[in-house]
């Protein structure tokens, strides 16, 4: 009689201690995913809705731009472009960081070879051929554009995001837009020149229009851009061929140059044309010694952080009472 009862009892016990134990484990709070782990669907700048991760670990970003904004956010890469377009600050912080590869023609191997988390990489030809590779190597790539101002705070405060720092995006962003308005109060109420923005490089010229990053800038300036009323015009198009004919009838007040290269040759060139060409002599521009060669490390490129040193040098050389 009394081992029953034990053995009952025992059973009872064993029951209980059965029921607390599962109590327990429903009571533990669930195991909490690293962010490297976590996804999240971004919509990139070609239209592709691309899972990332909250906060990927290990990045690579396959332009100079976008390199400059991501470690201004905070962030580190185990992979970076082969370039020079870069602050000083940004080229010491990644001297010892694997190249990829140019912008132009990124080496896929490496790539992989890296194990990103996530790759940045810019919406254009080459980048987008890169996506059916890394997608089935599991690999997310973005694919960004940076062609005005205000893509360069939404980028800063994305990369926030991503390295967990939003203050410190917060603080850079700020310090942009306070320059940034500092130059537009200078300008006051000056008339707004004609300007002729010129993309060149040593096989052709076109003229930018204001979907381009310096174009968006000079608008944002309050100059008037003469690529904006050349007929057939598109809304997207960043750039139409250069036409003399069209150049000699609007007659810029300012005729500014942004290379593809660092090469001397390109500004030879276009200034070899001006001086052979009889039409563009009459011009303002060129009777009045405005034409500038714009910095290519600010303008061939996004400058990105920078971006207050590009409105600087654009205010000097097309409103230069005001940048006195």
């Amino acid at each position: 009689m009394n081992s029953r009862i034990g053995r009952i009892i025992g059973i009872l016990i064993m029951g209980a201690l059965a029921v607390g134990a599962v109590l327990s484990l429903q009571m533990q709070p669930p195991a909490v995913q690293p962010a490297s782990t976590v996804m999240r669907p971004v919509t990139d700048s070609a239209g592709r809705v691309v899972q990332i991760p909250v906060r990927p670990q290990r990045v690579i970003v396959l332009n100079p731009s976008s390199l400059d904004l991501f470690y201004a956010a905070g962030g580190k890469v185990v992979g970076r472009p082969t370039t020079q377009a870069l602050p000083d600050t940004v080229k010491t912080a990644v001297a010892a960081v694997p190249e990829v590869g140019t912008t132009a023609n990124p080496n896929v191997e490496k790539l992989i070879a890296l194990e990103p988390d996530l790759v940045l990489g810019v919406n254009v030809p080459p980048h987008h051929q890169l996506v059916p590779v890394l997608e089935k190597a599991g690999i997310p790539i973005l694919l960004q554009m940076l062609d005005n101002y205000q893509q360069i705070l939404d980028t800063l405060r994305f990369y926030g995001e991503l390295t967990g720092r939003p203050e410190q995006s917060a603080a850079v962003i700020k310090e942009i837009e306070d320059d940034y308005r500092r130059r537009m109060a200078n300008r006051g109420s000056q008339p707004a020149p004609e300007v002729l923005l010129v993309w060149g490089s040593t096989t052709s010229f076109q003229m930018a229009t204001s979907n381009s990053f310096a174009g968006d800038l000079l608008r944002r300036l309050g100059a008037h851009n003469m690529a904006d009323s050349k007929a057939g015009l598109s809304a997207k198009m960043s750039s139409v061929p250069l036409s003399l004919e069209y150049v000699s009838k609007s007659n810029p007040d300012v005729i500014l140059l942004i290379t593809h290269s660092s090469d001397t040759k390109v500004g030879e060139k276009f200034r070899a044309e001006l001086a052979g060409h009889p039409a563009w002599q009459g011009l303002k521009a060129v009777s009045n010694n405005r034409v500038h060669q714009l910095p290519y490390h600010l303008f061939a490129v996004n400058p990105g952080t920078r971006v207050g040193e590009a409105v600087a040098v654009l205010e000097r050389l097309v409103y230069p009472e005001a940048a006195r």
